[in-house]
């Protein structure tokens, strides 16, 4: 099977995360395309006032030596995991 002009310039790594992506809902899919063009590009991410807060207060929590151990993330992870 030939591949695609464009999946010939991506690395692996990246056409197994567009090959996940693909499966996901289509809102699911363009929040990720967001991120994705926000970290490739210089327009900043769009954030709301909700999430504007969140990231202070992890920011602080940060800067006050508070951060989640290894299990808590490893469970946060293993609660959302989709793949």
């Amino acid at each position: 099977m030939m591949k695609e002009w464009y999946e010939a310039l991506m690395t692996k790594l990246l056409e197994k995360a567009i090959a996940a992506v693909r499966k996901l809902s289509p809102e699911r899919q363009d929040e990720l395309a967001e991120v994705l063009l926000s970290a490739s590009s210089d327009i900043p991410l769009q954030v709301t006032e909700d999430e504007r807060l969140a990231i202070e207060a992890g920011l602080a929590d940060a800067n006050a030596g508070r951060f989640a151990t290894g299990e808590d993330v490893h469970a946060l992870f293993a609660k959302h995991r989709t793949v």
